[in-house]
């Protein structure tokens, strides 16, 4: 028996995590490409044109450093999108806006053991 996909909500109010550092900001895939986050590494969205004219502005031999990649124009509609709640489906998913976490909890400690933190998205 195979694993339920859910549902995908392309209208519900997104809640970006890259915006305030619950979620590394971009992820870097083994084609050297840079894309918004780890969970757009798929072969579903890979076939996505949006997401095709993304990947086209994000190989890093293309271009002097990962800041260079994020000023190109798809990646300015890309974050603009998100900010008017337009995103790839799975932004819909993992991103969606919620009062509690989803996706990811990571605690670590300071080697001093005196500090604790918790990081969830």
């Amino acid at each position: 028996m195979g694993k339920e996909i859910p549902e995908i909500n392309e209208t519900s109010e997104l809640d970006p995590k890259c915006f305030d550092n619950r979620q590394e900001a971009f992820a870097l895939t083994n084609r050297m490409e840079v894309i918004p986050c780890c969970w757009l590494d798929t072969q579903a969205n890979r076939k996505n044109p949006e997401y095709q004219k993304l990947l086209l502005a994000s190989r890093l031999q293309d271009y002097d450093s990962v800041e260079e990649i994020f000023m190109q124009e798809e990646w300015i509609e890309f974050r603009n999108n998100l900010i008017q709640g337009k995103g790839f489906p799975i932004c819909h998913l993992v991103c969606k806006k919620r009062n509690t976490a989803q996706h990811k909890k990571e605690i670590w400690m300071e080697s001093s053991k005196s500090k604790r933190y918790v990081k969830e998205t």
